[in-house]
């Protein structure tokens, strides 16, 4: 029977956590290493539902990628997710910075999500950012539409351009800051999220598309795959994805 300190052991040699952020918490969380884990539940984010849905459905332990505990714990009392879940019996283990960078990681499965083809890392510093090649061009408006079906986004906020798009960056999360990278690679538009209103003038100054697919829609990608990679490698263990985990954001449509 796999224990807690199997599945982040795994997890640690697809992602390592020694190359996560400085300011990150990627981690084994809650909980103790050596329990015996029949059922793991998947959610990008540990909230109060996907804490109730894993005690329900009897999974000794949660994967997420957002850290369940991130700045430093002041209290630790029932409101606390990381508390409720020690209460619970219910381990937790954080794959944060150290997946959007990996192989396979956030970033290459919201490259595959979009359906890009002869998908490369760009340099962009911090060996975050994605860039492939739609199969078919288009015009930016079929382009934004392309992108809401196939992340499901509630809604996106883009910049124009006069150019097809082809070539596409991509960098699931708050990856606006790293545009000028997607340029310089020759991306003719970049789907990422969190971009500030100063960039949202400077690309639309530049004419250069730009996408906010929205936090959780660019990072969510990474769940299923992941799901099916530890299904491949823990056959004793049944992995169940969150189906009440969901985008925080409401969107409307006027």
């Amino acid at each position: 029977m796999s224990k807690v300190i199997d599945f982040y052991r795994y997890i640690d040699s697809i992602a390592p956590f020694e190359t996560q952020e400085s300011w990150d918490n990627s981690g084994f969380l809650v909980g103790n290493g050596e329990n015996e884990v029949t059922k793991v539940l998947l959610a990008l984010d540990v909230t109060e539902p996907v804490l109730n849905e894993a005690e329900k459905i009897g999974a000794e332990l949660i994967i997420s990628h957002h850290p369940v505990i991130f700045g430093a714990l002041k209290e630790f009392h029932p409101k606390n997710i990381a508390f409720l879940a020690a209460e619970k019996g219910i381990a937790i283990i954080s794959a944060h910075t150290c997946l959007d960078i990996a192989n396979g990681g956030v970033n290459d499965c919201l490259a595959a999500a979009l359906g890009l083809k002869n998908v490369v890392k760009v340099d962009d510093g911090e060996g975050l950012m994605r860039m492939g090649e739609l199969e078919t061009p288009l015009e930016y408006k079929e382009f934004v539409k392309y992108v809401a079906e196939k992340l499901n986004v509630g809604g996106i906020k883009y910049t124009p351009t006069e150019k097809m798009i082809k070539n596409v960056a991509v960098c699931g999360g708050s990856g606006g800051d790293l545009y000028t990278a997607a340029i310089s690679a020759g991306a003719d538009a970049y789907v990422t999220s969190n971009i500030k209103h100063n960039l949202f003038i400077e690309m639309r100054r530049d004419k250069f598309c730009v996408l906010d697919a929205g936090h959780f829609c660019t990072e969510n990608t990474v769940i299923e795959p992941l799901a099916k990679k530890l299904s491949e490698n823990f056959a004793d263990t049944e992995i169940v994805v969150s189906e009440v985990s969901e985008d925080p954001a409401l969107y409307w449509a006027k």
